[in-house]
């Protein structure tokens, strides 16, 4: 529970810093004071309660960023978070991702390519390039869904879905030709489908199949949810 609340912390310390508050340190204590309350009178963990007050805080129109972030933003995901990347990559926007990495490399990735660093390990924060922000991080708390991340990270870098990309590695997906590519289509599949695409980089051939259906309701959902919550600030 220790490095969840610290991770918390460093989300509600970047939300006063984003708000001006002049006392960062005696409003981050009094948010987590604050959650022990919540936490005692309704029963519900620490953990839950800590996310609540971040939810009610980070919706507020004073503690949104705002600029969006640039078009061109990349992530990088800590080894845990394949599933995320997974999802930002279908979102429409570049999402590294390396299982297994270490600590070190994964740092010295974010430096070199670069990219936003995405994690869930709160101990990591405590990095010196993490903590004085010369590369840019955003902590998630490690209790979310993959959806619950992706809504987060859209929501915190002021993102909208876009086109998808490969899910696999990232690359744009570019539409290929049904004849030109028969050989590689399965049988029924060309019978019923006429587009398909294919990786500018891992050469992987996508199409729009039942999988693909779910992944576009729940990224729609998403933004219905991130629409709505604009519009409620």
């Amino acid at each position: 529970m220790s490095r969840i609340r610290r991770g918390y912390e460093d989300r509600f310390r970047a939300l006063l810093r984003q708000a001006r508050a002049r006392r960062l340190e005696q409003g981050v204590q009094w948010l987590v004071t604050k959650a022990r309350h919540l936490s005692a009178r309704d029963d519900i963990s620490l953990a839950d309660a800590l996310a609540q007050v971040y939810e009610g805080l980070a919706t507020r129109k004073a503690f949104q960023k705002a600029a969006s972030a640039p078009a061109s933003i990349q992530f990088l995901c800590d080894a845990g978070l394949g599933g995320l990347a997974r999802w930002l990559r279908a979102a429409g926007y570049e999402a590294a991702w390396e299982p297994g990495i270490d600590d070190d490399r994964l740092l010295q990735e974010a430096q070199s390519i670069p990219a936003t660093l995405l994690t869930t390990d709160a101990m990591l924060m405590e990095r010196r390039v993490l903590r004085d922000r010369i590369i840019p991080v955003f902590w998630l708390p490690p209790t979310l869904s993959i959806t619950e991340q992706l809504a987060l990270v859209l929501r915190e870098f002021g993102l909208s879905v876009r086109g998808p990309r490969c899910m696999s590695c990232g690359g744009e997906l570019r539409r290929g030709s049904k004849e030109a590519l028969r050989e590689r289509i399965p049988p029924r599949t060309y019978r019923w489908l006429d587009e398909f695409f294919v990786c500018s980089r891992c050469d992987k051939l996508f199409w729009h199949g039942t999988h693909w259906q779910r992944i576009v309701e729940t990224l729609t959902a998403l933004k219905r949810c991130h629409s709505r919550g604009a519009a409620e600030v």
